[in-house]
């Protein structure tokens, strides 16, 4: 059951990790293109007040182990990094 959890730890760790970046991307495309304050609004409360609860809820919940979902977290952010310095083929 351990090895469950850690893997269910994992996986979301990395969700909310990728929920949480597009959200930021989202959020820095409406700031640069001066996108309508209802927008932003909307995104801004759906990240911080909605994502960040969920995710101190489950980290609370003791349900999966932190080094689980800290590996999670961490998988999405060395993806990102490897894709963006990633040369393009032509």
């Amino acid at each position: 059951m351990e090895k469950f959890q850690f893997t269910a730890g994992v996986l979301i760790g990395a969700a909310w990790a990728f929920v949480n970046f597009l959200l930021f991307i989202d959020i820095l495309k409406i700031a640069i293109l001066k996108k309508s304050k209802e927008k932003l609004f909307l995104v801004l409360m759906l990240k911080f007040p909605v994502l960040y609860l969920a995710g101190f809820l489950i980290l609370i919940s003791g349900c999966f182990p932190v080094w689980s979902l800290l590996s999670g977290f961490t998988i999405v952010l060395f993806y990102k990094g490897v894709i963006s310095i990633w040369p393009k083929s032509m």
